[in-house]
C-alpha cells in the first residue's frame, strides 16, 4: 500500500460555532468522569476487591427501565461506596483486563443507608465528591477539598480548550510534530486532574498553553558573563550554547539569557532580582526574538529552525509538580548525558531506528550577596536545559509525532493515520521501542521513562520507522550497576534523585512501557474489538519473547519470563498521590492484571 504522507491530510477537530459551548461542556464532563472512574477503579476498587462485574438480579430490577434497555448490550459494573452508603452502576462496552474501559453515560448512583433510594444520574462534580468522601472515610483523613478544586479546574480548562477550538477550524501545516505536541486537549487518561494548572495569578491561558496552538515570545535578561553558570558536555561548549540561544536575543552589551514569559513575572517579584535590577547588576530586556511554540509539557519550548528545545523553569504547579529546574536536576541532566552519549551509538547500532534527544547543556544565574534561600530561588528560577531538536534525529522522508497525540480520547490522530494493518503497525512500533528500553535496563542499568509524553514516534508513510526518547529528568540509574565509584561526579542530592534499586527500576520500566504507553496504544488501535486487542497483545508478547531469546543476560530471562507468564503489571497511583497530598516521587504502584495472561475472548458473552 502506498500510504499518503500524513502532512497531506487536513487534520481538524472542528465543532460548529453555534453548538461549541454545549458540545465542549458535555465533552469535558464526559472526559472528567472517565478519568475519575479510570483512576478509582484501577487504584482503589480493583485492588481492594470493591468492584463487582456481575450485578445481582434483584439489583438489576431496581435500575430505571429506560437505562436498562438503553444499555442492554453493554457490560455493567457495580461499585459500592460502603463508607458513605452509596452505590454506583456503570455501563461499559465490555470487560477490560487493563481497565481501559469505554464508559456509557450516565453513571447511576443511589444512597442505600436508611433504605434504598431511587437511582439518579451523577455528574462529574458529584462523582468527584462521592469518591473523595468515601476514600476519606476509608483512609481516616479529612475530605481533600484541594483535590476537588483541582479536578474542577482541570475540567474547566478542558472545556475552554474545546470551546475555543470549536469556533474555528484548526489549521494544520507541514509541521506535524508541532501539531501533535499541541493536540492533547484531554491529557493523561489515568490522572484525576490532567489539565490542572495553578498559575498563581489571573492569566489568559491561551497565551501560554499548548492546546490553543499558539506561540509566545521569550523574555530576556542581560547579565554579566561572570554571573552565568553554563555547563556542557563535549562537543557542545558553553560559548556555542550561548551563541545558539543568542539568535533570538534583543540587543544588549551583556549576555542575554531567556526565560518563559510567565517565569519572568515570577522572577521580577523576587527581592534578589529586584535589587539586582535596581543596582544595574542585571538588565530586564523584555520580550523579543522569534516566537516559540509551547509543547505538551507547557514549559518546554520549540522552534522548528532552532537547534535546541528550551526546557526552562516554570514556578507553576501543573498536575502534580511545580515545574522548576531544581539545581540537582540541572546537574543530573548533564550526568545522564555523559553516560548516555557514549552508549547512544551502541544502542542505535543494535536497535536501528532508536534515537535519544540529548540534553548536553544548561545555564543559570548566580547573583552575589544572596542568602541561601535567595540563591536557590534565583538559580532554580533561571535554570534552563537545552535539548536536541527532534528534526536533527530524523532521517530523510521521516516525520515525528508525539505518541500521546496518537492515542488519546476524542479524535485520536491514530484514526487519521493511513494504517492498512494495525497489527503490522503495532509490531513496528513495539520493535522500535521495547528492545532498546529493555536492553538499556538489563545491560547498562539505565531506567528510561518511555511514557506517552516522552516518546516520539518516527513515521515513514504512516508506519513506524523508529522512536526518539526524550527528557533526561526521568532517566534513572540502577544502583546495583552504578556503585559509588561510578557516580562520584554527582552531588549527594543528585545521586539520591537518580539512583533506584533494580526492583524500583523494573516497576518504572514496566509501568511506563506497558501500562502508560502500549496499553493506551492497544486500546485505541483495537477500536473496542476484543479479538484485535488480544492479537495486538500477542504481537507485543512476541516482540518481548524475541528480545528475551536473543539476550545473553541471565537477569533478563529471570525478569522477562514472569512478565510473559502473566505476572501483574504495576500502575502508578496518580489519584492516591494527589489524594494524600504527597510529592509525585512518593507515588506508589497498584497491580493490574496482565494482558499477557488474559482469558480468551468469548464471542457469545462478549467478554
Amino acid at each position: 500500500m502506498n500510504a499518503p504522507n500524513l502532512t497531506l491530510q487536513r487534520l481538524t477537530h472542528n465543532i460548529d460555532a453555534a453548538t461549541a459551548p454545549t458540545r465542549a461542556e458535555s465533552e469535558a464532563e464526559r472526559s472528567c468522569i472517565r478519568n475519575l472512574l479510570n483512576c478509582y477503579l484501577r487504584e482503589v476498587a480493583r485492588p481492594r476487591g470493591q468492584l463487582h462485574e456481575r450485578l445481582d438480579p434483584v439489583l438489576r430490577q431496581t435500575l430505571p427501565l429506560g437505562w436498562r434497555h438503553g444499555h442492554s448490550r453493554r457490560h455493567w459494573l457495580m461499585l459500592p461506596l460502603s463508607y458513605t452508603g452509596r452505590q454506583l452502576v456503570i455501563a461499559v462496552s465490555r470487560r477490560s483486563t487493563t481497565g481501559n474501559y469505554r464508559y456509557a453515560l450516565p453513571i447511576l448512583a443511589r444512597q442505600t443507608d436508611g433504605g434504598p433510594a431511587a437511582w439518579q444520574p451523577i455528574g462529574a462534580r458529584q462523582l468527584a465528591r462521592a469518591l473523595i468522601a468515601d476514600l476519606s472515610l476509608a483512609e481516616g483523613v479529612p475530605f481533600n477539598l484541594e483535590l476537588l478544586q483541582q479536578i474542577e479546574q482541570s475540567q474547566a480548562v478542558t472545556r475552554d480548550i474545546l470551546a475555543r477550538r470549536g469556533h474555528r477550524a484548526e489549521p494544520f501545516d507541514d509541521d506535524l510534530y508541532r501539531y501533535s505536541e499541541q493536540s492533547l486537549a484531554f491529557g493523561h487518561p489515568f490522572h484525576p486532574a490532567p489539565k490542572c494548572r495553578q498559575w498563581g495569578e489571573p492569566v489568559n491561558e491561551a497565551d501560554y498553553a499548548p492546546e490553543y496552538r499558539g506561540t509566545l515570545q521569550l523574555h530576556w535578561f542581560g547579565v554579566p558573563a561572570e554571573l552565568l553558570r553554563v555547563e556542557t558536555v563535549a562537543p557542545l561548549t558553553p560559548e556555542r550554547l550561548l551563541a545558539d540561544i543568542a539568535q533570538d536575543a534583543p540587543p544588549s552589551e551583556r549576555v542575554a539569557i531567556p526565560v518563559h514569559p510567565m517565569q519572568a513575572r515570577y522572577l521580577l517579584r523576587l527581592p534578589a532580582i529586584r535589587r539586582a535590577l535596581a543596582e544595574g547588576l542585571i538588565e530586564d530586556l523584555g520580550p523579543g526574538g522569534e516566537p516559540y511554540a509551547p509543547t505538551a509539557s507547557v514549559r518546554t519550548l520549540y522552534h522548528p529552525q532552532r537547534r535546541w528545545f528550551l526546557k526552562g523553569s516554570l514556578n507553576i504547579r501543573i498536575t502534580n509538580c511545580v515545574r522548576k529546574n531544581a539545581i540537582y536536576e540541572l546537574e543530573s541532566a548533564l550526568a545522564i548525558q555523559r553516560r548516555l552519549q557514549p552508549l547512544q551509538a551502541e544502542l542505535s547500532e543494535r536497535f536501528p531506528g532508536f534515537r535519544l534527544l540529548g540534553e548536553p547543556g544548561f545555564l543559570t544565574l548566580e547573583l552575589p550577596g544572596c542568602d541561601t534561600d535567595s540563591d536557590k530561588a534565583v538559580q532554580e528560577g533561571f535554570g534552563l536545559i537545552v535539548r536536541e531538536n527532534v528534526h536533527a534525529a530524523l532521517a530523510p522522508g521521516e516525520q515525528a509525532i508525539l505518541a500521546g497525540a496518537l492515542f488519546q480520547e476524542g479524535a485520536p490522530l491514530a484514526d487519521r493515520l493511513p494504517i492498512a494493518d494495525r497489527r503490522l503497525w503495532l509490531r513496528g512500533y513495539a520493535e522500535a521501542l521495547i528492545p532498546p528500553m529493555l536492553d538499556a535496563f538489563f545491560r547498562h542499568g539505565l531506567i528510561f521513562e518511555p511514557h506517552l509524553q516522552n516518546t516520539l514516534i518516527c513515521l515513514r508513510k504512516g508506519y513506524p520507522s523508529g522512536v526518539a526518547v526524550r527528557d533526561f529528568e526521568g532517566v534513572k540509574l540502577v544502583q546495583e550497576c552504578w556503585p559509588p565509584e561510578r557516580t562520584q561526579d554527582l552531588s549527594p542530592r543528585a545521586r539520591r534523585s537518580v539512583l533506584y534499586s533494580e526492583a524500583q527500576g523494573w516497576n518504572r520500566v514496566r509501568y511506563c512501557l506497558f501500562i502508560n504507553n502500549l496499553a493506551e496504544a492497544v486500546h485505541y488501535l483495537c477500536n473496542d474489538s476484543a479479538q484485535l486487542e488480544a492479537a495486538l497483545w500477542q504481537t507485543i508478547a512476541q516482540v518481548i519473547r524475541g528480545y528475551r531469546d536473543q539476550c545473553d543476560l541471565p537477569r533478563a530471562r529471570a525478569l522477562l519470563d514472569p512478565l510473559l507468564d502473566g505476572e501483574p503489571l504495576p500502575s502508578k497511583t496518580n489519584l492516591l498521590v494527589r489524594f494524600h497530598k504527597h510529592a509525585d516521587r512518593l507515588a506508589g504502584y497498584v497491580p493490574v492484571d496482565s494482558p499477557f495472561n488474559a482469558k480468551p475472548f468469548n464471542p457469545e458473552t462478549g467478554a
